[in-house]
């Protein structure tokens, strides 16, 4: 055809710009209504989550997935909310079985920023929300509020959000009062909060951690923040505020008490009992430490909930100043 556009030139732009105008007119419908586009949309509710923290956030607005990696850590490190029966084994964290991902049929798969060499890959199979930023953030806590909320509101539960946050809320003051109650005229004691590595290691959770913030907003003071003032230098250097030390270096803060994290601290204390070292440190003595029990250090607001209330109960058992 000479003298014009040929027909194949005219209709694509036409029906772009059709769709644009359409957008356009949908999102001035839905905002005269107080709603954005995403709200008016019907919620997703088969969603992929390729992290365990996030996939306790999505379970406690009270919404289950349908695929996660490696169900089995969810269980062991996370913990609580319980995971459905039913949830698909996707794989690994980075290396998700595609094939898998496809069968599912998601409509939102939530991500974090590390996935974001191949969110691009996820994007051809469904729409992604990108979250978990707030384990990096300096206050964890207050952040991954932020996130909960964004996430609620992707899934058409704001309401249960902001129950959940005003439980969380309350469960910090409550157990806050409770600690003051009970706390001695002398105060409690500087604490560890740490992990057992191996029988000359520790991991140990310094400022910018979840366990510090809540420690912190408890009126309790971390041994690893202590023990960087004393020092003048930073006492931790790691991601998510945690490191892994050598015991002699706790002996910073002598005076202080241990909260153990994990699963497996009675079979690992007989191992640190054959170091000497750790038979010379004061926290070896019997009163200086408690164990709490499994609770992921990057967790969400559960979490959060259950950190608070572990210490609450730990911290009777141990001594005072």
């Amino acid at each position: 055809m000479s003298g014009g556009a040929s027909p194949t030139r005219v209709a694509l732009p036409r029906r772009v710009c059709l769709k644009a105008i359409a957008a356009a007119a949908f999102g001035l419908a839905a905002a005269a209504q107080g709603a954005t586009p995403t709200a008016a949309m019907k919620a997703p509710r088969r969603i992929i989550v390729l992290n365990w923290d996030l996939t306790e956030m999505l379970l406690s607005l009270g919404v289950s997935p349908v695929g996660v990696p490696a169900p089995a850590w969810y269980v062991s490190s996370v913990v609580v909310p319980p995971l459905p029966a039913g949830v698909v084994d996707i794989g690994l964290l980075f290396q998700p079985n595609y094939d898998l991902l496809y069968e599912l049929r998601p409509d939102l798969m939530v991500i974090t920023p590390a996935h974001a060499s191949v969110q691009a890959s996820f994007e051809r199979i469904a729409p992604t929300l990108t979250l978990g930023a707030y384990t990096t953030a300096p206050q964890p806590y207050r952040a991954m509020r932020d996130e909960a909320m964004t996430l609620a509101r992707r899934l058409g539960v704001t309401t249960r959000a902001e129950a959940l946050l005003n439980e969380t809320a309350d469960v910090l003051t409550q157990s806050r009062a409770a600690l003051d109650a009970a706390a001695p005229a002398g105060g409690y004691r500087p604490v560890y909060v740490a992990q057992i590595v191996d029988d000359r290691h520790l991991r140990v959770f310094g400022a910018g951690s979840m366990f510090d913030e809540i420690l912190r907003t408890l009126g309790l003071r971390n041994a690893a923040t202590v023990a960087s003032e004393r020092t003048g230098s930073g006492f931790l250097v790691g991601q998510n505020a945690r490191a892994i030390v050598e015991l002699d270096r706790l002996a910073t803060v002598p005076d202080a008490c241990v909260l153990w994290v994990g699963s497996s601290v009675n079979d690992d204390m007989s191992t640190l009992q054959l170091n000497p070292v750790w038979r010379q440190l004061p926290f070896s003595q019997p009163g200086r430490t408690a164990t709490l029990p499994v609770i992921s250090a990057t967790g969400a607001l559960i979490s959060v909930q259950r950190f608070a209330r572990a210490v609450v109960s730990a911290m009777p058992g141990i001594h005072v100043i």
